[in-house]
C-alpha cells in the first residue's frame, strides 16, 4: 500500500490544481493508512479504514479525470483530423484495424477465403468501434460513475485541513503553545505573532473553500460530459457524424483542462 497519494504527471493548470488538493489530504491517507493486524482490531479501526479507502478513491478520480479529459481531447482530434469527421469512415478503419491486429470471433467479419471482409458492412457490425464506443468505457468506471455529491468527503477534508494545523494538533496533545514560524522578506525565518497565524488560517480557509468548489464543479461537469457521451453511445446517433457535439465535447474538455471553466457549455447556458 502507498503511503503517500501520487502527484499528477501533468503541467496542466487543472492537474497542478490537483496536485494542490492531494498535498491537503496527504495527512489523512498517512494516518488512516493500516499498518499492522493490530489497526483493524482497534476501536478506531472502521473509522480509519473507511477514511483510507475514500482517499484511494479520491486518488483514482483525481488521476483519472485529467487522463480522461485527455484522452476525449486526443480521440476527437484524431476523429477530425485523421477521418475527416467522418463515423463511418472512422469506424470502418477502426473495425479492419482491430480485427488485423486481435482477430475477430465473429464468422460475418470474414470472406470464405478467410479475408477480412471490407465491403457490405453491416452498421450492427461497426457499433462497437464507432467514435463514440471510443469516448465511452462500457465498464465500471470511476469517472462515469461518480456523482458530484461523492466527492462531498473530499471537499470535507479539503475544508478541515484548512481548520486544523498540525501544530494546533500538537499543542492539544503537550497543552502547550506550538511557535510558528514564517519566512521574512529579508529571507530570515520569524515567529508569527497571533494576529498573523489568525490571518494564514483564514487565507486558507479561503483557499479550501476555492479548491472545494473547483472540485464539485468538475465532478458537475463530468457527469455531464459523461452523460452525454453515453447516452449517444448506447443509441442510433452513433451513425452519425455528430461534428457539433464532437466540437462542444472538446472544447470543454480543453476549457476543463485550462481551467477556463466559464467557457464551458454549462457556465455559457445558464448566463
Amino acid at each position: 500500500m502507498k503511503e503517500l497519494i501520487q502527484p499528477i504527471d501533468s503541467n496542466l493548470p487543472l492537474a497542478k490544481a490537483f496536485n494542490k488538493i492531494i498535498s491537503k489530504v496527504q495527512t489523512l491517507r498517512i494516518i488512516t493508512m493500516p499498518r499492522t493486524f493490530d489497526d483493524v482490531k482497534c476501536k478506531e479501526a472502521a473509522f480509519k479504514i473507511t477514511n483510507y479507502y475514500q482517499t484511494v478513491l479520491w486518488e483514482k478520480w483525481l488521476h483519472e479525470v485529467v487522463k480522461r479529459l485527455r484522452e476525449w481531447t486526443a480521440i476527437i482530434d484524431e476523429y477530425f483530423d485523421e477521418f475527416d469527421g467522418s463515423w463511418e469512415y472512422y469506424a470502418l478503419s477502426k473495425r479492419l484495424e482491430s480485427i488485423k491486429e486481435y482477430g475477430s470471433d465473429d464468422e460475418e467479419d470474414y470472406n470464405a477465403d478467410g479475408s477480412v471482409k471490407t465491403a457490405g458492412i453491416s452498421r450492427k457490425q461497426l457499433h462497437y468501434y464507432t467514435v463514440f464506443q471510443d469516448l465511452y468505457h462500457d465498464c465500471v468506471d470511476i469517472v462515469q460513475d461518480s456523482r458530484p455529491e461523492d466527492l462531498y468527503p473530499l471537499i470535507e477534508a479539503i475544508d478541515i485541513k484548512s481548520r486544523i494545523s498540525i501544530t494546533d494538533i500538537l499543542a492539544n496533545v503537550s497543552g502547550k503553545t506550538i511557535p510558528t514560524y514564517f519566512m521574512g522578506d529579508d529571507g530570515v525565518l520569524h515567529q508569527a505573532s497571533f494576529e498573523e497565524k489568525e490571518l494564514h488560517k483564514a487565507a486558507g480557509m479561503v483557499e479550501a473553500h476555492d479548491y472545494g468548489q473547483l472540485v464539485y464543479t468538475i465532478a458537475v461537469l463530468m457527469e455531464q460530459l459523461a452523460k452525454e457521451i453515453e447516452t449517444i453511445a448506447k443509441s442510433d446517433a452513433v451513425y452519425a457524424d455528430q461534428r457539433d457535439l464532437l466540437y462542444a465535447i472538446q472544447n470543454d474538455a480543453d476549457a476543463m483542462l485550462e481551467l477556463h471553466l466559464t467557457e464551458t457549455r454549462y457556465f455559457n447556458n445558464r448566463l
